[in-house]
């Protein structure tokens, strides 16, 4: 681990890094998700490309992209015991944070993933002005958001979500700077009647690590097995389904 920048622990559930596995039905699916949204947009996963995943945690999504993409990876994350739970990867593990804008990491890297944090951060302008500044010329993003703003309730705010996005507010994060937003899509349609279960039952319930836990553990092994089945067979289906519990973006920067 390297130390960038000072680390700090954000307000952000530690139950969150024992359940993320990369088996997990969710954190599955969401890979090929992005991966097709990845290769319509035009970004080539066969070749090497200098990367930064940024909130990246303990580094679950760089083992999958390092395991699908031809991609080093590097980890920007300022949670240094987060980051100490990482194992090695072709790229490097960063307590870093973007708004520091170190010298040698600007305007460094071919792509920028940024999955599951935008909806953590407020106010979000200088944090996307920052991080665009990683990204050189006609370098690509890859944003993942939860998605249906309607369904904000007491499990986003345990984990520290400040909104849900529509493809609009989502593509309006970016207006103004010199990303063109090259698409917006939601994925997730299969999972959209757990996500309503989950917010009837939980509406109730105080904002706690239990929570997390009952939000996002699958019911059993079975299940697991089942959902990843079904997301796999969505993304099958559907390059873009009609709706979904959350969104992808694809961009590139000017």
């Amino acid at each position: 681990m390297e130390f960038v920048s000072e680390p700090r622990v954000p307000p952000f559930p530690d139950e969150w890094y024992d359940l993320a596995r990369p088996d997990h039905f969710w954190l599955a699916g969401r890979l090929e998700f992005a991966l097709a949204a990845a290769r319509r947009a035009g970004i080539v996963t066969h070749l090497p490309a200098r990367v930064l995943e940024v909130g990246g945690g303990a580094a679950v999504l760089r083992d999958q992209l390092e395991q699908r993409t031809a991609w080093v990876v590097d980890v920007a994350e300022i949670n240094a015991d987060a980051l100490s739970r990482a194992r090695p990867g072709r790229g490097r593990l960063l307590c870093y944070d973007v708004l520091d804008r170190h010298g040698d990491l600007v305007r460094a890297y071919d792509g920028l993933v940024l999955f599951d944090v935008l909806e953590h951060v407020d106010p979000t302008g200088p944090f996307i002005g920052a991080l665009l500044e990683h990204l050189h010329a006609g370098g690509w993003l890859l944003v993942n958001v939860p998605a249906l703003p309607r369904f904000h309730g007491t499990y986003d705010r345990a984990a520290g979500h400040h909104r849900r996005y529509s493809p609009a507010s989502l593509a309006a994060e970016f207006a103004g700077t010199d990303l063109d937003v090259v698409e917006v899509s939601y994925w997730g349609l299969v999972l959209l009647p757990l996500l309503i279960a989950r917010h009837l039952v939980q509406r109730r319930a105080p904002a706690d690590g239990a929570v997390i836990r009952r939000g996002f553990s699958p019911p059993g092994r079975a299940a697991n097995h089942l959902l990843r089945w079904l997301l796999r067979l969505e993304c099958a289906l559907f390059s873009r389904p009609p709706r979904g519990t959350s969104l992808l973006l694809c961009g590139r920067r000017r």
